[in-house]
């Protein structure tokens, strides 16, 4: 099952994890979940999904905040989001996505931060799924934003029928158009 933290505001810049902390992070992640990790961290806004059978939020947020150098007791509980299983994450995940594009620079710094995870990992199922369904999304008339990896990023990737439905259930819900 896919689990998704979301930390932002002031509470991400704390929570900020550098380029070269990030494969000793998701390597250790990997142990606790025994499952695949996907991070996207900026000074705004991080995003974690993992894979777990059962949500392991407030392990992973401890062993967060040691590899940020940060106290947990920094961490703004009204900056934290957590999602259970895969629905709910990745529907909040674009929906979230799709705000923040909103703000140009903000959302080009997101990019940014989003190939470089991408291209890090580029064989990770959870990434794949991201882009996946970030592709099949975009592609739609109702979202009128560039796509994360940019607009000559695109990869060629086959949606899986559970991956297309959920990509599927995401359009469907009226509160993701922009």
């Amino acid at each position: 099952m896919i689990h998704l933290i979301t930390v932002a505001g002031q509470s991400a810049r704390k929570f900020h994890l550098v380029e070269a902390c990030i494969s000793d992070f998701k390597a250790l992640m990997r142990t606790i979940t025994s499952g695949r990790v996907m991070i996207v961290s900026t000074k705004f806004r991080s995003d974690l999904f993992y894979s777990a059978e059962k949500p392991e939020h407030d392990s992973i947020l401890k062993l967060w905040a040691f590899y940020a150098k940060a106290e947990l007791s920094d961490l703004n509980k009204k900056e934290v989001k957590t999602y259970v299983g895969r629905k709910a994450s990745f529907t909040e995940y674009f929906q979230s996505v799709n705000k923040l594009s909103f703000s140009w620079h903000y959302y080009r710094l997101y990019q940014k931060a989003f190939y470089e995870t991408y291209s890090n990992d580029q064989q990770n199922p959870v990434t794949m799924i991201v882009v996946g369904c970030d592709q099949h999304l975009v592609a739609h008339p109702s979202i009128t934003r560039e796509p994360l990896l940019g607009m000559n990023q695109s990869i060629k990737f086959d949606l899986a029928g559970d991956t297309f439905m959920l990509a599927m259930h995401i359009l469907k819900n009226e509160t993701h158009a922009n």
